[in-house]
């Protein structure tokens, strides 16, 4: 492949709206010291300026405790207390680290709830409220709490989104459409009535779905609304995975497993994980759907609050270049349509189905379980360090090559990438690279199977379940993005870079100018 770059072409803006935040699993791993140092470490290394996750109001928060927690008894729900300390500690932790939550207003305190309904491992109630009344009182203390401990100026630069994946029934929701309506009208007026200039918004849907609904809601009702977010993953959710459709399949892996006494984190990788499915996902299936939703969203700032590779826990692509690739090329295909592009998530600390523990699990994080940068964590690194200025080349070519461009004076950036959608896949690409500017210096920085692949040294070891801490400082040291000279040539015209990558290689070259 041949690429022609020409210096002096037009520019825009460098899309960086991945930096405005990350998700981060459910709120009360926020209390954990290595949460905590996993969350320093990626505000400090990538300049994230915001995390966002579940269950601020979860019972293990205790917001609410009445007398039917420590004894039942008739009538013992109204002897009760509210009390958001714990949110103050989790909040408190987020901003020590210089960063902002992004408030998710999830999920119902069981008290408070219409019924006992959990979705997840940590027992998340999906029920809408009892008495919205009554929820709306307490969404306004909660507002009123963070007013009185952060100040107005503080908490209005916060965003408040309304639930999470309402539209998935059992793991985050157990009402419907219309009952998530109510359940944002009502909770969107209590904190406007508290302080109207806080923001406001939702629906945080999974696939973008119920936006032209839920804006044509919004504005039937005058319903107060602030910015739209809503989540897209490519090819089938996990949640969409376990139908009836595919119950055979599942249980005949998991009857495997039992027989042979399997790998818990291999089975349950197998039980999900197809890469026939990932390779038939088009290369542009989240652009398109990034547009569709900025058309309808027209004005209004937009979010999309979840983002990744695939939502497949376990799915050992997590943990390899695929995702560092996928990560490349969706961000590069940007144009700087989003306040925020949040990537899900930070860590391989995660419970939502299950904690699994060893090294490297398939994980949704950047980090493994010991804070281990993975090849995704690398790739936004890499876009960390893109110059400001983008020049107009590449944009959307989707060929076996993505590559992009930016400038900075003299000194000019070529990140590439050979990104594809199937896992299997493993061809060599070929290129060539013309800047019509003399390079004194090129350096280039990799991520591939030598370079940024911690798995692959973990397995060198032989794979231990446990990792020491010399270990886990090794592989971070030998595993760490690095900048190298590159060959390159000099002619009369400009220069001339010349090599290739491999299917879902990436490099950054850096050309400083004469």
């Amino acid at each position: 492949m041949k690429i022609d770059i020409d210096v002096n072409g037009k520019t825009t803006k460098t899309d960086d709206s991945w930096k405005e935040g990350i998700g981060g699993d459910h709120a009360y791993q926020f209390h954990r010291s290595d949460m905590l140092e996993q969350m320093n470490f990626v505000h400090e290394e990538l300049g994230i300026r915001s995390i966002r996750f579940h269950g601020i109001f979860d019972d293990d928060m205790w917001t609410v405790s009445d007398l039917n927690a420590f004894s039942p008894m008739p009538g013992g729900r109204n002897v009760r207390d509210w009390n958001f300390r714990q949110c103050g500690h989790v909040y408190d932790n987020v901003l020590k680290a210089g960063m902002k939550p992004f408030v998710e207003l999830s999920f119902m305190p069981t008290p408070l709830a219409k019924k006992k309904t959990y979705g997840l491992h940590y027992k998340n109630n999906t029920s809408i409220p009892k008495d919205y009344e009554e929820w709306s009182k307490y969404i306004r203390k909660f507002i009123s709490y963070l007013l009185s401990r952060y100040g107005e100026k503080e908490v209005e630069s916060w965003y408040f989104e309304v639930w999470n994946e309402p539209d998935l029934k059992g793991g985050f929701f157990s009402g419907d459409q219309k009952d998530y309506f109510k359940l944002y009208e009502v909770t969107a007026r209590a904190v406007k009535s508290v302080d109207e200039d806080l923001q406001v918004g939702g629906p945080s849907t999974s696939a973008c779905k119920w936006i032209d609904e839920f804006l044509d809601y919004c504005k039937k009702n005058d319903v107060p609304l602030d910015f739209v977010s809503t989540h897209h993953y490519p090819g089938d959710a996990f949640g969409n995975l376990i139908t009836p459709a595919n119950y055979a399949g599942i249980f005949k892996t998991m009857r495997e497993a039992v027989k042979h006494k399997a790998d818990l984190t291999k089975t349950l990788g197998k039980m999900f994980f197809d890469p026939g499915k990932a390779a038939a996902v088009p290369k542009d299936a989240l652009t398109e759907m990034d547009d569709a939703l900025k058309e309808k969203v027209k004005d209004l700032p937009a979010f999309i609050s979840e983002w990744n590779s695939m939502a497949i826990f376990a799915a050992p692509v997590h943990d390899e270049k695929y995702s560092a690739a996928f990560v490349i090329k969706s961000v590069l295909d940007l144009k700087n349509d989003f306040k925020g592009y949040f990537f899900w998530c930070l860590s391989d600390l995660f419970e939502e189905q299950i904690q699994l523990n060893k090294p490297f699990i398939g994980g949704y994080g950047i980090l493994t379980n010991d804070g281990i940068p993975k090849p995704n964590f690398h790739a936004f690194k890499i876009l960390s360090k893109l110059f400001d200025e983008r020049l107009d080349v590449g944009f959307r070519e989707f060929g076996k090559i993505e590559y992009a461009a930016f400038k900075n004076g003299k000194d000019i950036q070529v990140v590439l990438t050979a990104q594809d959608n199937d896992p299997l896949k493993d061809e060599e690409n070929e290129f060539e690279i013309f800047i019509n500017t003399k390079a004194s210096e090129v350096y280039e920085e990799r991520i591939d199977d030598c370079h940024c692949n911690p798995k692959r040294l973990w397995e060198k070891m032989e794979s231990p379940e446990v990792l020491l801490p010399e270990e886990v400082k090794l592989i971070k040291e030998l595993s760490k993005l690095r900048k190298e000279k590159a060959a390159f040539e000099v002619t009369e015209e400009g220069t001339l870079l010349k090599g290739s990558l491999r299917t879902n290689d990436v490099i950054l070259y850096t050309i400083k100018g004469e």
